[in-house]
């Protein structure tokens, strides 16, 4: 192979095979990236989390973004405007047609969308969210150009997914319940845009009706084989071209992905997905392969026909081995550098459970460390791997590559080119002593000179058993989801054990009534309100409300009426439970009480004799007697205790220890309930 490989460049000449070897070679290693892939992501910068695109930005030219697999993202705010109370506002959530809605999301929170309208009762059906996926055809969102005229038919937003999100004004008491005193923050959960499978496509021997040239016909789709393509021929990723991809070998690939594999928790997953978010203008185009290829222990080059190559990550037993024969120089080192040994890795990716942000999972542990694997894990970002079970599988590739394996850089003669589009080689030395399976690391590089004809290469070892998993005893615990949040709104109880009661007021010399209510306590945080009505019908009123003796009373209210009483509790925020059922009462105010008769007085030596005959009213509880020595009764005082008796019976009490002159008495009647007769009186007598 080699002499043939060196006669072709004799004939050729050196300057025209350069041009025949280079145009393949630059562009293989330009884009063929080997297993450094997750050591660089050790110690390289740090990737964008999934959480940082599940904000609405706010920018006057916001980044265009592109979606695969599942996300859960904001957007760019688009439109913002208001008009009569209601705001309207247009969040562009991607490029390129998606696919399917799987959850609305207001602050985080998810709601159902039925007819436009979020129907949660927390929103009293004020907030409304229409959708475009991002077709080519798709027109403006009529909801919004109704309302607000600055968004014209014109405003379309073709081949870009959105969500028009409109919220009406509400009633004061509602705000805090409806808004929670902020402008709703909108994101969705989504399946991302579509992709072509070659596997489906009856013109390329597959079964189906997709067609390269038909985006229509395309479907959703997160196999790890088929994204990295789709990125890589798209103008909006890596911009290759459909035309300069394998199909056939990403139909093989893809069928490697769609692998089952049984998790610690027996769930079936695929063996290879990729959820993916990336920004057009913001993040470079190799990174984000290389994001991609790190996701997936993928490994790419480019054929001699100049078509994109991919490998999924599995062992593949290899076709070529390296010996001291094809070897001109080399440097060997067992082990990572220092600086890059670790006893312990946490993988960072992608949970659905917690909202499809970033999450660590279980520590994976280097088998031949002394070291507590949990005193200091070293974390690696693999934010496009979508599931516990398929990052702890790179986890295990990447730590037994930082363990004791050999690394091996090495100039070969020009036999080395057939490690050209190979993933895999046997390395035999005898010089070294070394004999095992190697992957390349990083591409090669060509020395073609007049000097020189030279293939530079990294190799690292690996072991067939490194690909190999069992979920059960290597997967480790799973992250916990979080309780599962139904969008169902927050419901205050209502305040049991409502009770009420008539209480007798006085008015003036009238005798009235008034309600009281009261009712168990409650949470120590809320507050109440009590309203009362006739049953008949007519215009709810409030009561005064002592929040610490859990009581209500009313104003005077119309005696021998019945009467309904509700209360309901509301917190700090003025969320409120729904009013109690109605506790009715008849309050009925006492007969007028008369007051007591034949009120008269008897002067003596420093005395007066006082006599009165108590009312005949039933509602009659006890009387008073009052003395003055003017004849204002505003500054009288009560003369002993209260006065109780019999109905109609004669009272007569000696008042004592009176100074000369004249002095006046009154009389008044009262009921159990506080009410009083009139005044009787004053009358007077003179004291000696």
């Amino acid at each position: 192979m080699p002499q043939a490989i060196g006669t072709a460049l004799i004939k050729l000449g050196i300057s025209k095979a350069i041009a025949m070897i280079a145009a393949k070679v630059i562009v293989n290693v330009a884009i063929s990236i080997g297993v450094a892939l997750l050591t660089n992501a050790l110690f390289g910068p740090k990737r964008p989390k999934p959480s940082d695109g599940q904000q609405i930005i706010r920018q006057s030219v916001g980044s265009r973004r592109r979606h695969y697999g599942i996300v859960h993202t904001g957007g760019t705010l688009s439109f913002e405007e208001s008009s009569n109370g209601t705001l309207g506002m247009i969040v562009t959530l991607g490029t390129g047609e998606e696919t399917e809605i799987l959850e609305h999301r207001i602050n985080d929170k998810k709601v159902t969308v039925v007819g436009g309208t979020v129907t949660e009762a927390s929103f009293r059906g004020a907030i409304h969210i229409y959708t475009q996926f991002g077709t080519d055809d798709q027109a403006a969102i009529g909801e919004v150009t109704a309302k607000f005229p600055e968004w014209t038919a014109d405003h379309r937003q073709r081949g870009c997914a959105l969500a028009a999100i409109i919220c009406d004004p509400v009633k004061q008491k509602y705000f805090s319940e409806v808004y929670n005193n902020q402008v709703p923050s909108y994101s969705q959960i989504r399946k991302a845009v579509k992709l072509y499978d070659p596997r489906k496509d009856s013109t390329r021997g597959g079964v189906g009706p997709q067609r390269l040239n038909d985006r229509s016909t395309w479907g959703w789709n997160d196999n790890g084989a088929l994204v990295i393509a789709d990125y890589v021929a798209h103008p909006d990723g890596y911009g290759l071209g459909y035309d300069n991809i394998n199909w056939d070998n990403i139909a093989a690939e893809a069928d490697i992905a769609d692998q089952t594999v049984v998790t610690v928790t027996a769930e079936t997953i695929a063996r290879w997905r990729l959820w993916a978010s990336y920004s057009l203008a913001e993040d470079e185009r190799r990174q984000i392969l290389t994001d991609m290829l790190k996701a997936v222990d993928g490994f790419c080059w480019q054929g001699p026909d100049f078509k994109f190559n991919l490998m999924l990550g599995r062992f593949v037993e290899p076709d070529i081995t390296i010996t001291d024969d094809h070897i001109k120089a080399m440097t060997a080192t067992l082990g990572p550098k220092a600086q890059q040994r670790v006893s312990a890795l946490k993988m960072i990716y992608t949970e659905a459970t917690i909202g499809y942000r970033e999450q660590e999972s279980a520590t994976v542990a280097a088998p031949d460390s002394q070291d507590d694997p949990n005193t200091s894990p070293q974390a690696v970002e693999v934010f496009y791997a979508p599931h516990h079970n398929q990052a702890v599988r790179l986890g295990k590739l990447e730590i037994s590559r930082l363990g004791d394996r050999w690394h091996i850089d090495a100039t070969l003669n020009l036999f080395g080119l057939n490690l050209l589009g190979r993933r895999f080689c046997r390395f035999s030395s005898a010089q070294l002593g070394v004999t095992g399976y190697f992957v390349v690391d990083g591409g090669i590089k060509l020395n073609i000179g007049p000097d020189e004809q030279t293939v530079s290469v990294q190799l690292l070892q690996v072991k067939p058993e490194d690909w190999s998993f069992d979920a059960a005893t290597e997967e480790g615990t799973p992250p916990l989801a979080p309780e599962t949040d139904d969008g169902t709104p927050i419901v205050i109880p209502v305040p049991p054990g409502l009770a009420v009661s008539a209480v007798q007021i006085a008015l003036g010399d009238a005798s009235g009534v008034a309600i009281e209510a009261s009712w168990n306590e409650g949470r120590a945080d809320l507050t109440y309100q009590v309203r009362y009505r006739p049953v008949a019908g007519g215009t709810w009123v409030m009561m005064t409300v002592d929040d610490d003796a859990m009581t209500a009373r009313s104003g005077p209210v119309d005696s021998g009426i019945l009467y309904e009483v509700q209360v309901r509790a509301l917190t700090i925020g003025y969320r409120a439970s729904d009013w109690s059922a109605s506790a009715t009462i008849t309050p009925t105010a006492d007969v007028a009480l008369a007051p007591p008769v034949f009120l008269s007085v008897v002067g003596g030596a420093g005395k007066a004799t006082v006599r009165l005959r108590l009312p005949t009213g039933a509602n009659l509880a006890y009387a008073r007697l009052y003395h003055n020595s003017s004849s204002d009764f505003g500054t009288a005082t009560q003369v002993g205790s209260d006065i109780v008796g019999g109905l109609g019976q004669v009272i007569e009490i000696t008042d004592n220890g009176l100074p000369s002159g004249a002095q006046y008495y009154w009389a008044r009647a009262y009921t159990s309930g506080g009410g009083s007769s009139a005044l009787a009186g004053p009358v007077s007598a003179t004291v000696s």
